[in-house]
């Protein structure tokens, strides 16, 4: 917790007493100092905010048990400054590219998802920030970004999410008029090979080795299996199911939500979120594998915390290990979603069946956008794809 305290109006005076003209505004960062306290320290914060031509001399106080270290501080006071900066024309013409990282987590992290909001603070801590925090906005230039990103030992995907996250900050420095708003965006010219390349190649699954697969495996990470292998269900949207997303009724399965880092969000896309057939076999295994779950709302509870499971425990000490040693490199539950598609394909099912099934996204038409009826054809298609699995 800090406290905040501003003095009463201070006019700069030379030695006879006749007002002096302010000062214009410079940038500022607030100077941190350490004052003792009763029991142990705290953190002292000043700086001067401008308010019709006159300056106010503003502390912030600062608790040293939530605040152990300076450089906290200076995270945490990043957005007072910015704003008592950006509140000046002058001020803005000094501005660090810190106060547009402030900007950036103050306007566009909240409206991210959360697996994805996390991932950008951590791209905006740990190199946006820590390269470029304490350049001007101004002198942040193009050439220097692509050799900065260019020399980075990451993966082309992970550049991009840089490049994306820089290219939001400067639409922000625009706005706020930090630079001039009808400039280009200098990211736009930040151009990166290999992007959409995937790095690793999918290794392909067998029917005879998912089936070996499936044996070795104990409940519940069969079932979670055959699932993923059945529908190519992402792990996000496999750890969230409900038994609620079951009717045995019509034989459908919905998949409606996702469980990532630990957050319950929305599926990825709006196609995403589709019921899909649910064949004979599937629903023997569903109504074998319930009464084990005691009662849980959930298909696959975590025994510790009864809540959904970790996918990164589940992978790396069930299937992984399993299928390593049936000489199976490199898996993954993704490796099984396009295993689902190859299974299909192999099998004849034609190409828009193939897409309704794993609920891809098609931006050629606009009749895809959320759940669609379930044809003959789905249903067809996957009854004969479970057939090969369980046989």
């Amino acid at each position: 917790m800090y406290t905040s305290c501003v003095s009463p109006d201070v006019s700069e005076r030379n030695g006879k007493g006749a007002d002096v003209k302010a000062k214009r505004p410079r940038y500022q960062q607030g100077s941190i100092r350490k004052v003792s306290r009763a029991k142990g320290y705290a953190w002292e914060v000043r700086f001067s905010d401008w308010k019709n031509g006159k300056r106010h001399q503003r502390t912030l106080t600062f608790d040293a048990a939530e605040y152990p270290s300076k450089k906290e501080v200076r995270r945490a006071i990043e957005l007072d400054v910015s704003q008592v900066n950006a509140s000046t024309g002058a001020a803005k013409g000094d501005a660090k590219f810190m106060d547009v990282c402030a900007l950036y987590r103050k306007e566009h992290l909240p409206t991210l998802e959360h697996s994805t909001r996390y991932t950008n603070s951590y791209l905006l801590d740990d190199y946006i920030e820590a390269h470029f925090g304490h350049t001007s906005i101004r002198d942040v230039k193009p050439l220097e970004i692509d050799r900065w990103i260019k020399s980075l030992n990451l993966a082309a995907t992970t550049k991009a999410s840089i490049r994306s996250v820089m290219s939001v900050c400067f639409n922000l420095a625009a706005l706020y008029e930090y630079i001039p708003p009808m400039q280009r965006n200098p990211m736009s010219l930040i151009k990166l090979k290999g992007v959409s390349k995937r790095q690793k190649k999918i290794p392909e699954i067998t029917f005879t080795q998912f089936k070996a697969i499936l044996a070795k495996l104990p409940e519940p990470l069969s079932v979670m299996v055959l699932l993923a292998g059945a529908y190519g269900l992402r792990v996000s949207e496999l750890l969230a199911l409900k038994w609620e997303d079951i009717d045995a009724q019509r034989k459908t399965i919905s998949i409606v939500r996702k469980f990532t880092r630990g957050k319950l969000g929305k599926t990825k896309t709006a196609s995403s979120e589709a019921p899909l057939p649910l064949s004979d076999e599937i629903l023997k295994v569903l109504v074998m594998w319930k009464p084990k779950t005691d009662n849980s709302e959930w298909l696959f509870p975590s025994p510790r915390t009864g809540g959904p499971r970790s996918a990164s425990m589940l992978l790396q000490k069930g299937l992984k290990p399993v299928a390593k040693d049936l000489g199976i490199e490199n898996i993954g539950f993704h490796t099984l979603r396009h295993a689902c598609r190859s299974w299909l394909n192999s099998g004849g099912t034609d190409l828009g069946t193939q897409k309704d099934l794993l609920r891809h996204a098609d931006i050629s038409t606009t009749a895809n956008i959320y759940g669609h009826a379930l044809t003959e054809d789905m249903r067809k298609a996957h009854e004969q794809l479970v057939g090969k699995l369980l046989q």
